[in-house]
């Protein structure tokens, strides 16, 4: 019997027990809960990052990370962090390496410009590669540039098999050598053309400063002579549309001398007028008394 309420007591105490440690470890979570706001970043990558990892804003540790999970072609992240955190479109989140092994924190550069993010929105992020993607790359390079000696070495060792590789660098050498010949033996005529051209850039220059106020007058002139070829160049533009306008109204008949000119039976009474006055004339001389009576009182 007494065995028996000894074990019941046992088994009240540990039941006592584990509702305190559940209701502490309850109200920690949500006093934690109330004093945290969650963010939701999706990143290409995140280079084994886990749950409870670290999240740093501007250095300082500021939340954790609550729960990673694959969606489609990219990872989502959930970040806890302070409550006072507000994250805004300048802001920048990035996976970053922290350590010489590749650990991995949430690193955020918080700005305050730019507009602020609400809990409902996903905020793109940045996977910045670390020491162990970029010693990764280097070795891809190495083996590049290992294979690249490799065969420009084999195309050296075929050129100087062949002969090619020597007779080109005996040529190069033949070259420079009479090249430097030839300016030594020129050395002279060249130092002669050198002071020739120093002699004559003198003279231009005395000649140009000596008639520099002519020049002045002779451009002043010309510039004139610009300005009233110009105004003549305007003038005869006017009237050559005088002239077009005259001709347009000839070929459309207006005026007297377009009718004269478009009306062909002006010209026929014309040449008619002409006819007739030709033989009066002629009558006239033929018969003056029919035309002239002179009369004596």
């Amino acid at each position: 019997m007494a065995r028996t309420r000894e074990i019941q007591v046992g088994i009240t105490v540990l039941v006592a027990l584990g509702i305190t440690l559940w209701g502490v470890t309850w109200l920690k979570q949500f006093s934690l809960a109330r004093r945290v706001r969650v963010w939701h970043v999706t990143f290409p990558q995140t280079g084994g990052l886990s749950t409870s990892d670290e999240v740093q804003v501007n250095g300082l540790r500021k939340g954790n990370v609550q729960n990673v999970a694959l969606v489609h072609d990219h990872v989502a992240v959930d970040l806890a962090l302070a409550s006072d955190i507000t994250l805004t479109t300048d802001s920048r989140v990035a996976v970053r390496n922290v350590g010489l092994m590749g650990e991995k924190v949430i690193a955020v550069d918080l700005h305050a410009s730019g507009l602020p993010y609400t809990a409902t929105d996903t905020i793109p992020g940045i996977y910045e590669k670390g020491i162990p993607e970029v010693m990764a790359g280097v070795g891809g390079t190495i083996d590049a540039i290992t294979q690249l000696a490799a065969q420009l070495q084999a195309l050296a060792n075929a050129l100087d098999k062949n002969g090619n590789l020597t007779q080109t660098l005996t040529n190069l050498h033949d070259t420079s050598e009479e090249l430097k010949a030839a300016v030594v033996e020129n050395r002279a005529q060249l130092r002669l053309t050198i002071a020739n051209f120093n002699a004559t850039s003198k003279t231009v220059k005395s000649l140009t400063t000596d008639r520099e106020a002519e020049l002045r007058k002779a451009l002043d002139s010309f510039e004139r002579s610009a300005v009233g070829l110009e105004r003549l160049t305007l003038r005869l533009d006017s009237l050559r549309a005088t002239l077009q306008s005259v001709s347009g109204k000839v070929d459309r008949g207006d005026g007297s001398l377009g009718k004269l000119v478009n009306d062909p039976r002006l010209y026929d009474d014309a040449r008619q007028t002409v006819v007739e006055l030709k033989a009066l004339i002629a009558d006239i001389k033929a018969n003056p008394k029919k035309y002239l009576q002179v009369k004596v009182f």
